[in-house]
């Protein structure tokens, strides 16, 4: 094959060099940005190159800019669009930058702008000819900014909201600008008018005007406030003076201004003036007064900084803010400064610690380390944080706190990355100890509606509890200088545990009410629910009820439905530290039942309790009261009683319990085997030992009494029978037709001793208390007697009816109820010609066993009587 001519070959070569134009331009442009500070990662295509992320350098290092997302969607002109930009605080290459350079035409769209000091702002870029036009925008605030690159002129105008950049306020500040900007020298004047302007809440406006130039490197500045500003909270500030300023890249060369905010706590007064013309320093003061507020701080400035000389000043809500060396602000478009500083509040100091302020134009920072320390309610503090604070708020390593008391030891933990305006969330870890058991939980805080609220969650065991008895609280608060409140539906939740040998079951405490917080303690409603508590003998049900608190005072009133009981109670706290204790009073009304009777020993069937008394807890309970029951009736094992009445002072101390009746305890029965009738006594007792006085009961047609009664005691007591009815005592036969008939009364004393389990009779005595009366029917027994023995037989002819003149009986009884009785009966036999009969009898029997089957038959002919038929039986 031929070649091809020379001039073809030449021809393709600029073809191809001309399709690979756009690829080298491309590339030149990558390397140029590179060059300049550009770095991207992510590059993508939609509709157009996308770069998914982008960070502009400067030649420090320092991050001048970064945004996501850029993405080019037209060539020529070309237009690029940013959903996002944020701009950070570097160090500026020269005090005034360098104006625009050349550029091809394009159109920049900024959708959110972020720069330190400013809020997020939409904004436009567009050149063409080499004429800029920006336009900037915030809610309702806008502005816009020309320069014409040909001729250096530019001119600016835009109106702000106050509402857009302080919240609450109102009016708008109208500005106007021109001037010119070649290379790095800026020159120009600016007007702004201010209409309006005060506070939404407040009636009352003002006017403001700021004038400020800037010509062949210096620079001045006049302000003006026509009226007092309204700030809110019931402050204003208002300028006796304008204000005069002005300067050179240097720094401050003149300053004049006397401003005045009063409110409610006093008023704050700041003057500043220059010692002479030409001279860059001056002298002015800080003047703190009125009832919240005190204080003066004598102030230098020169063309840096602004010196405040040391001083105290007295601050609201009882803080105090003082420095041991000058502080200084400032002045400069840069520079540095130390600053040391203490905040007082009552025994509690926060210091700064290697702290430094600096200052680039309007970009400043702190960093160094804050020091807490002293006591507040009774808890040591200490902490400390080190770290930095600039415009975007802090950041640096978690503070720590920690707290210490007698019973407590809390460390909390609080990271400060997310510490940012205007809500400045928080979120803090606690742990710890209270009274050696476990705590920990978290809080959460957030400003919100001009108060600070957030929600604190926790555990603890009960110090009370041997086991399980965990505390959790969940709580939502809020509230703003010494107003602070949980909010209702707060709740602190006692997991079920042991309390000595008392299983409680959980039980639930919950805000009815919110709850507003104060140093002496809390002021609501809450609401108790607890299922009770069990032990070895007894048992408590459900409790429910509600409890009124305020500060060291509260009252309660709970119900035990089961039981259908009421109890009220007041409580007030007293004394602190480890002498705290509580004290109050307390109210019961109850039906008495058997649902009751778990460990008591006996069975209540019916009845009605009501007490009041005063109780007091330090270290240990005490108790003191008066109980009165009425229409009692209970079963203690075969034994019962009815129509029970009384009324008993009760005491706890530290030796235990006691009790004394208040005039005579009464029973209408008591049923023993031998039914006691209008039984009364006065009762005093420790529960291990009970003594009875004024013992009375009626008993067999006659009465029982004894002076003093001890039980359990090792002495023989005396009681006293008398006028007992011989009738009924044959009437225990429980036979319709007995063989034996007796009539006539009888008395003795009975020396009983009473131990916790017998009950023993020695040397007892009965006799007759007047004429007495035997029969001895015929039956098939005397029949069978008679019959099978003579002599016995002559015995019960001569009794067959005896009328007696004299009885004398001997009585002992062992603990183990036997009984030896010893008789001597002296009468006549009428139907024997008034035969005169002596007997002496001697009778053995076990009285328990005896008693014990007249109350098992007296029980099981109650029952069948008691008892009642079914609908339609016959």
């Amino acid at each position: 094959m031929a070649s091809r001519p020379a001039f073809v070959r030449r021809k393709s070569r600029w073809l191809i060099a001309l399709a690979l134009l756009p690829l080298w331009l491309l590339l030149a442009a990558a390397v140029a940005a590179y060059a300049y500070g550009l770095r991207a990662r992510g590059l993508g295509w939609q509709d157009g190159p996308v770069l998914t992320q982008w960070r502009w350098l400067q030649d420090d290092g320092c991050v001048q800019a970064q945004g996501e997302s850029l993405r080019i969607t037209r060539w020529r002109p070309l237009t690029v669009d940013a959903p996002s930009m944020t701009l950070f605080a570097c160090k500026p290459v020269a005090a005034v930058p360098t104006a625009p350079p050349w550029t091809p035409p394009f159109d920049l769209s900024i959708g959110a702008l972020s720069a330190p000091g400013l809020p997020p702002m939409a904004v436009a870029i567009r050149q063409r000819e080499q004429r800029w036009q920006a336009r900037a925008r915030h809610q309702r605030s806008e502005a816009v900014a020309v320069y014409d690159r040909m001729s250096g002129r530019w001119s600016a105008q835009g109106r702000i909201q106050a509402g857009d950049i302080a919240p609450g306020f109102v009016g708008a500040l109208t500005f106007t600008g021109k001037g010119s900007w070649r290379g790095n020298r800026l020159d120009g004047a600016f007007r702004a008018q201010g209409r309006q302007l005060g506070h939404g809440k407040l009636a009352r406006r003002t006017g403001a005007t700021f004038e400020a130039g800037v010509a062949a490197g210096r620079w001045r500045l006049l302000a003006t406030l026509d009226a007092p500003l309204a700030l809110g909270d019931g402050w204003s500030l208002e300028a006796s003076q304008a204000l005069h300023a002005s300067g050179d890249p240097g720094g401050v060369t003149a300053l004049s201004l006397d401003l005045r905010a009063a409110g409610p706590q006093g008023s704050v007064r700041l003057s500043l003036d220059t010692e002479g013309t030409g001279v860059a320093r001056g002298q002015g003061m800080l003047t703190l007064a009125g009832p919240g507020l005190a204080g003066t701080v004598p102030l230098r400035w020169n063309r840096q900084a602004l010196d405040l000389l040391p001083a105290t000043l007295t601050l609201p809500e009882g803080l105090s803010l003082s420095w041991p060396r000058p502080l200084a602000l400032p002045l400069a478009p840069s520079g540095e400064s130390s600053i040391s500083a203490e905040l007082r509040h009552g025994e509690l100091r926060l210091k700064s610690v290697d702290s430094l302020l600096s200052w680039q134009q309007a970009r400043w920072h702190w960093q160094g380390r804050l020091e807490l320390t002293g006591r507040t309610a009774g808890h040591a503090l200490s902490g400390a944080w080190q770290g930095r604070i600039d415009a975007a708020g802090p950041a640096g390593e978690p503070a720590r706190l920690t707290v210490s008391g007698t019973d407590l030891l809390l460390s909390l933990h609080l990271p400060v990355a997310g510490l940012r305006a205007p809500h400045w969330p928080v979120h803090a870890r606690f742990s710890g100890r209270y009274r050696g058991a476990p705590l920990s939980g978290t809080l959460s805080a957030r400003h919100e509606r001009g108060r600070w609220e957030g929600v604190v969650e926790g555990s603890v065991r009960s110090p009370l509890h041997s086991r399980g008895g965990t505390v959790s609280v969940s709580a939502r608060w809020h509230g703003r200088e010494t107003q602070w409140f949980l909010a209702s539906g707060s709740r602190a939740t006692v997991a079920e545990g042991l309390i000595g040998d008392v299983l409680l079951k959980p039980v639930v405490v919950s805000a009815v009410t919110p709850l507003r917080l104060t140093p002496t303690g809390a002021s609501g409603t809450l609401r108790l629910d607890t299922d009770g508590a069990v032990a070895a003998r007894w048992g408590l049900p459900a409790v429910t009820g509600q409890v009124a608190i305020a500060g060291r005072q509260g009252r309660a009133r709970l119900r035990v439905p089961a039981w259908q009981t009421e109890l009220a109670l007041t409580a007030t706290r007293v004394g602190s530290g480890r002498k705290t204790g509580a004290e109050g009073t307390l109210e019961i009304a109850t039906p008495l039942s058997a649902a009751m009777s778990r460990g008591l020993g006996v069975t209540l069937q019916q009845g009605r309790l009501e007490g009041q008394g005063r109780w007091q807890w330090r270290d240990e309970l005490r108790l003191q009261g008066d109980v009165s029951v009425s229409g009692l009736a209970l079963d203690w094992g075969s034994i019962r009683a009815s129509g029970g009445k009384g009324r008993v002072h009760i005491e706890r101390r530290d030796d235990g319990l006691s009790l004394s009746s208040n005039g005579p305890v009464t029973l209408a029965e008591l049923q023993v085997g031998t039914l006691l009738r209008d039984v009364r006594m006065t009762v005093q007792s420790d529960l291990s030992t009970w003594h009875f006085t004024d013992v009375q009961a009626g008993v067999l047609g006659g009465r029982l009494e004894a002076a003093a009664l001890q039980w359990p005691s090792l002495r023989y007591q005396p009681v006293t029978i008398s006028r007992i009815d011989l009738a009924e005592v044959a009437a225990l036969q429980n036979d319709p037709e007995p063989t034996v008939r007796l009539a006539g009364r009888v008395g003795g004393v009975l020396p009983l001793r009473l131990t916790k389990d017998s009950l023993a009779l020695q040397g007892g005595r009965l006799s007759h208390e007047g004429p007495l009366l035997l029969k001895v029917r015929p039956s098939a027994g005397v029949g069978a007697i008679k019959d099978s023995h003579h002599t016995a037989g002559l015995a019960l002819n001569a009794l067959s009816e005896l009328a007696i003149h004299d009885l004398q009986a001997r009585l002992d009884m062992s603990p183990d109820g036997w009984l030896d009785a010893a008789v001597t009966i002296k009468g006549q036999n009428p139907q024997q010609g008034s035969l005169p009969v002596i007997l002496n009898y001697t009778h053995r029997e076990n009285v328990l066993e005896l008693l014990r089957s007249l109350r098992i038959g007296d029980e099981i002919s109650r029952r069948i009587m008691e008892r009642k038929p079914v609908d339609g039986s016959r």
